[in-house]
């Protein structure tokens, strides 16, 4: 009696998350909505926690009841449930653990539900933030009112000054600006290049970065932007126009500017700069700092900091010389920081900015410490695994501007992550679409987002084929047993897997299976990879619960990869030191190809693609398998009926991490020279090649294993789907069938739906399940063709329309059903569904909800009641003799920055936008804050 006391404890209490509960709260998830009240005491529960523990015929039955006790008055609610848990409990204790497994199913399937669903807290509101944050959040809010209202006053005055149809030998970066500021032209020699987009995409950075030349000589410290166009939509050459424009306009004094990039695409933006130096000006000073010249990176600095230009440099460089690193004087350290750091450039760039996804990270911290307000972030993908990466890009461009990191958790990251799956409850899937909503509106000042579809009309057709490969019986019985010889059969879970740290070995020596078994006598696999990608990069954090455990496994990875060899972990996990678990069933001999429906398919695609006169890409995270496709190449034939198979050098190039980066720009000139004809294919490691190149001489490409980062393969896509391609695009994404591969591209397909959600105000099906990856290493051998191959696909039997692609349709006539199970295009999973998104009234609810505060701290983002601009309101002749300091709503500290935002002078006042006030300096030389500011 008295343990099932202690467990009813634990049902009737441990759900209560806030003390401070209101009337209006749920006194399980501490939420509002559709509540009960008990008759028996204060408690409310809300209909999603009834919903969600006893369905949606109690939750009926409690409404339409005349009095109603909770399950704190009414313990027998509970009970069921507890005796199965006691009954199971007492049979395992006397060993037959087989039936209480059985009996205690449900019971564990409903605690492992509320495990995997976060328990939201109470939402905070905006006055629970800190008062900088509110600060911030109000000083855009006022940037963006005053943006706004000279664009309506110039189109109330019949110019149109939003409008890029203008000619473009004439176009300017400032086209909102003040009636008496003049206008600033982009150079005509780039802007005849720009697109409308682009051009926009110029003008945004105008805004955020600079917003007028007055503001800039007045001192005013200008703000960070990110520029998250997607890829191939032309964003370098964005940011050449923007620099040029403005490091050459001398009334700004701007001289410098910083662009960090990854090393594999640095000597790509030399390039860039001399493509598109215009004509009518004298060119921008490049200068670029690469390992090659360590010893003369001080003189570099020095030149750079004295003339001014541009400075390119990778990411590994800056956090190595920002951190002091190598350089065995403290004046010189002081040197490089003065440089770099504080005062640093006037504008700082960062390529492929979502590197800049760890708060903690050194990367992060060093670029932290550039003094300049003036950031921009470039990104294709600006949102990855999870949405406290995009809050650290986030908070790189606006310090402070969504609050602090458990503040973002509570108020966005743990409402939208909830409400993403497919059996997410319809509480939580509503509380999603508010939270995207209301993050989406909330960032649009200074995140400007355009997708790919902007140029779809003026690219070549793209096609993305997912094709489900069946494994060879070899495969399917090397798959089983490595499940049975490491215990990882009986539905094994993620979390338990994870308490032996072996998430990653585990999937990438299953990996070995999937593509080729050949790979199981590759020793050093793990060695390989673990150099080229880091458990950091590699494996999904979202599938873990807690930072806490995120960090335990980044400790472990540099233990493991600091070993030659894996060895056995304390659990007994012995991934690579033999293959004891296989011996019996390896006795094979290499090299057979139809060991691996994988490289059939390949080959088949690769030949087929010569054949059409067509280049191709072939991705592979995986070292080893690149090297055994190397294999098999040598025995497609040469074409014309020469001698031999394809050549290293002559028919196909490699391109990975052992490549520098100057040798890597060679080897893409080289495959894109269009008197190239040899050369059919590339073969590309998946982080090494997928970020910042150009390779649309190629138009086919196959991604063999997929990335727990989706960024990765879509990245591949966008190295040939860009401006400069001439033919159709395919892409074919091979999957095999049944394994944790095809678990991951679900949780691929859920984190590109989540990018679209916060990104673009899209809403997508929700496809994947929470307990999906509870079940990551199962084999499903008896899907019947219903797991990946049926994911929004439309009929691809041969009695059907074949595929559009001559070659898919070829593989399918060729190799269904022996290798392939079935097909879909992936662009059907991402369509926008129109009947998901918010109504009008919804969304304004969702900002009913948002702010929901006093008056005095209103930092919502309805239209307010038109203003006098503040320029118009500095008075130089108002005096403050005698001046009666008036009660405010807004801090001191808010005033402070107003003032300082506005460059007003000792002896001017301005009108606060929130309060109404007049304000001047005085009022802070009364304050307690006066020493705070000068």
């Amino acid at each position: 009696m008295q343990a099932m006391q202690e467990i009813l404890s634990k049902w009737t209490n441990h759900k209560v998350q806030d003390s401070s509960g209101r009337d209006n709260e749920c006194s399980w998830c501490a939420n509002g909505g559709n509540i009960v009240f008990c008759d028996g005491c204060d408690k409310v529960f809300c209909e999603g926690c009834i919903k969600l523990n006893f369905g949606d015929q109690k939750y009926q039955q409690i409404i339409e009841s005349e009095q109603w006790l909770c399950y704190c008055c009414d313990t027998e609610l509970l009970m069921p449930k507890i005796t199965r848990f006691l009954e199971a409990s007492e049979l395992k204790s006397i060993g037959s653990s087989n039936q209480a497994n059985s009996q205690s199913d449900e019971f564990i399937e409903l605690r492992q539900h509320e495990k995997r669903r976060k328990r939201l807290r109470r939402i905070i509101e905006d006055d629970e933030l800190e008062e900088s944050t509110i600060i911030k959040q109000r000083l855009e809010k006022e940037r963006k009112e005053r943006l706004d209202r000279l664009r309506d006053s110039a189109n109330n005055i019949g110019t149109d000054m939003t409008s890029t149809t203008s000619t473009l030998e004439k176009c300017a970066i400032n086209v909102v600006r003040d009636p008496d500021e003049e206008e600033v032209l982009i150079p005509s020699g780039i802007a005849t290049f720009l697109k409308p987009h682009q051009i926009e995409g110029v003008q945004f950075m105008w805004e955020n970065c600079i917003e007028s030349i007055k503001k800039v000589k007045a001192g005013d410290p200008g703000n960070g932007c990110i520029l998250a166009h997607s890829m191939g939509l032309g964003k370098t050459l964005q940011i050449i126009a923007f620099l040029y424009t403005v490091l050459k306009k001398k009334d700004l004094g701007l001289r410098t500017a910083l662009i960090v990039t990854p090393v594999n695409v640095l000597h790509n933006w030399p390039d860039e700069f001399e493509k598109w130096k215009p004509a009518e000006r004298k060119g921008l000073r490049v200068y670029v700092l690469d390992e090659t010249s360590r010893n003369i990176r001080k003189k570099l600095l020095h030149e750079w900091q004295k003339t001014g230009g541009v400075m390119m440099i990778g990411y590994s460089t800056f956090r190595t010389m920002s951190l002091g690193k190598y350089v065995k004087y403290s004046s010189e350290k002081d040197e490089i920081r003065k440089a770099l750091q504080n005062p640093g450039p006037d504008i700082l760039v960062c390529d492929e900015a979502h590197m800049i996804k760890n708060k903690k990270a050194d990367i992060t911290l060093a670029l932290k410490q550039v003094r300049t307000q003036r950031r921009i972030a470039l990104t294709g993908s600006p949102l990855q695994n999870n949405l406290m990466e995009y809050y650290c890009m986030v908070d790189f461009v606006r310090e402070g501007f969504l609050g602090r990191p458990q503040d973002f958790k509570n108020r966005f990251q743990n409402p939208i992550e909830n409400g993403q799956h497919a059996d997410s409850t319809d509480y939580d899937v509503r509380c999603m679409k508010e939270r995207t909503h209301v993050l989406h509106k909330q960032l649009m000042g200074f995140v400007q987002r355009k997708g790919a579809s902007i140029v779809e009309n003026e690219l070549p057709k793209k096609l993305v084929y997912v094709i489900s490969v069946r494994l060879s019986p070899l495969q399917r019985a090397l798959y089983n047993r490595f499940l049975q010889y490491f215990w990882l059969t009986n539905e094994q879970s993620v979390m338990t897997l994870k308490s032996r740290k072996s998430l990653f070995p585990t999937y990438h020596a299953l990996a070995k299976v999937w593509n080729h078994p050949d790979l199981l006598f590759t020793i050093k696999e793990e060695k390989d990879i673990l150099s080229e990608d880091s458990m950091d990069e590699c494996f999904d954090e979202d599938v873990l619960s807690t930072d806490e455990d995120i960090s335990m496994l980044r400790k472990e990875d540099k233990k493991f990869q600091t070993k030659s060899q894996v060895k056995t972990d304390p659990d007994g996990l012995n991934l690579n030191a033999n293959l004891d678990w296989c011996k019996d069933l390896i006795d094979i001999p290499l090299g057979t190809l139809d060991y691996s429906g994988k490289l059939v398919l390949l080959l088949d695609i690769l030949t087929m693609s010569s054949a059409r006169g067509d280049k191709a890409l072939v991705f592979s995270q995986s070292i080893p398998t690149l090297n055994l496709i190397e294999n098999f190449l040598a025995r497609i034939p040469r074409p014309k009926g020469k001698a031999g198979g394809w050549r290293k050098d002559k028919e196909w190039y490699r391109l990975d991490g052992q490549t520098s980066a100057r040798e890597r720009q060679k080897l893409v000139k080289r495959f894109n020279n269009p008197s190239n004809l040899k050369v059919q294919c590339v073969l590309i490691s998946t982080k090494a090649g997928s970020l910042g190149i150009n390779l649309q001489a190629a138009n086919r490409v196959v991604i063999v294993d997929g990335s727990w980062n989706p960024t990765h393969d879509i990245q591949a896509l966008f190295r040939v789907w860009r401006f400069g391609q001439m033919k159709a695009v395919v892409i074919y994404r091979l999957l095999a069938f049944g394994t944790a591969e095809e678990k991951i591209y679900k949780r691929q397909v859920a984190k590109e739906s989540l990018a679209a959600r916060v990104l673009d105000a899209q809403q997508i099906e929700r496809h994947s399940k929470m307990d999906e990856l509870r079940v990551l290493f199962k084999l499903d051998e008896h899907a019947n063709e219903q797991s990946t191959s049926n994911m929004g696909r439309t009929s691809n039997t041969l009695d059907h329309d074949p595929p559009e692609d001559d070659i898919m349709t070829s593989l399918l006539i060729d190799h269904r059903p022996k290798w392939i199970v079935g097909i879909h295009k992936h662009d059907t999973l991402l369509e926008d569904r129109e009947d998901e998104k918010l109504t009008v009234e919804e969304q304004e609810l969702a900002w009913e909800k948002f702010r929901r505060i006093a008056d005095s701290h209103d930092v919502d983002w309805v239209q307010i009641n038109s203003q006098p601009e503040i320029s118009s309101c500095v008075s130089n002749s108002w005096s403050g003799a005698g001046y009666k300091m008036p009660e405010s709503t807004c801090s001191f500290t808010f005033h402070a920055m107003l003032l300082q935002s506005t460059s007003t002078k000792n002896n001017e006042h301005v009108r606060c936008g929130a309060c109404q006030e007049e304000i001047g300096w005085e009022h802070i030389a009364k304050s307690k804050h006066s020493k705070l500011f000068p």
